[in-house]
């Protein structure tokens, strides 16, 4: 009986697969063009070459492979630690003045660089092939995974449009037709998320051993990220279900006065207008699934994605 539904979910999921397709396609073809740029061995290498440098070997004893690279003319100090799959730890110590002119040009994907100052001299510590935050990963796949909800969305709209009659006798109670169409819809939204996913995943395989990090905050922030489309997706249903042709205009206003009641909501209430105006965004912003959606910048603190489902049924 939802035949129909499930033919519109295959074709947006095939055009979401054939863009997500170019951006992968994309990832490749800039991965070949800033290939001689990534090498950490070329970089170390051209280093080691330096006039007066001094290059060491060492194998530790839990077996990590230790090049140390030492140049007293230019006061430069490198300890590159190799632990195979887990990435290098690099260690530069030199002086403040060349910090930057050599060394302030990594930072893709799950490098991690810090620097610190004593004195005259700069000591940068680079760690490569970090695993990278799931929340990342979920971020993007909600945006991709918030269209495409509102594309699936006003199901029933669509079948009470220019044809209520025919659907009224549809050998099927309503209940289980409602059922069946918002259910198709959803693993239309889910599975547009597990794309995007995958999709990131190539892409980052193109310039590293991807390691994704599922702890802690990540894993509620998965949940988050799939419950939050379909709770928009819920809401488009419910804001279109008796509407005709009219149901277009509440698809494509929605999200603009999304953002527009969130704004109002964010005023200062310096006077009685804009009390009035914050008062009432705040009101209707409870309506909006993505009021609820908070994950704080620090993956250490999991407060916003930890108490995500109390504030979604109590506020």
């Amino acid at each position: 009986m939802n035949y129909v539904e499930w033919l519109r979910i295959r074709n947006c999921l095939r055009v979401v697969a054939i863009i997500l397709g170019i951006f992968v396609v994309l990832s490749l073809i800039l991965r070949v063009s800033v290939n001689r740029y990534m090498s950490s061995e070329a970089w170390i290498a051209h280093m080691a070459t330096q006039n007066g440098a001094k290059e060491t070997h060492l194998v530790l004893p839990d077996g990590t492979k230790r090049m140390i690279i030492d140049d007293p003319s230019d006061q430069t100090h490198i300890v590159v630690d190799d632990h195979g799959y887990a990435g290098r730890h690099i260690v530069i110590t030199e002086p403040t003045g060349r910090s930057h002119e050599q060394h302030d040009n990594v930072a893709i994907g799950s490098i991690h660089v810090m620097e610190s100052r004593n004195g005259a001299m700069t000591t940068t510590v680079i760690d490569t092939n970090g695993s990278v935050p799931m929340i990342y990963y979920m971020a993007v796949a909600d945006l991709v995974a918030l269209i495409v909800a509102m594309f699936l969305a006003a199901p029933f709209a669509r079948e009470v449009d220019g044809h209520l009659e025919i659907a009224l006798t549809k050998p099927v109670s309503r209940a289980r037709f409602a059922i069946g169409a918002i259910g198709a819809d959803i693993v239309g939204i889910v599975a547009a998320s597990l794309l995007t996913i995958v999709a990131l995943y190539i892409c980052q395989l193109f310039f590293e051993s991807a390691r994704l990090d599922f702890s802690g905050v990540n894993g509620r922030a998965i949940a988050m990220g799939l419950v939050a489309p379909i709770a928009w997706y819920a809401l488009l249903c419910a804001a279109t279900t008796w509407l005709n042709r009219s149901y277009i205009a509440v698809l494509v206003a929605a999200l603009p006065v999304a953002l527009v009641l969130g704004l109002l909501t964010l005023l200062e209430p310096s006077n009685i207008v804009a009390r009035v105006l914050h008062d009432a965004a705040w009101v209707l912003s409870r309506l909006d699934p993505w009021t609820y959606v908070k994950v704080s910048s620090d993956l250490n603190n999991e407060t916003g994605a930890s108490t995500f489902g109390w504030r979604f049924l109590l506020e």
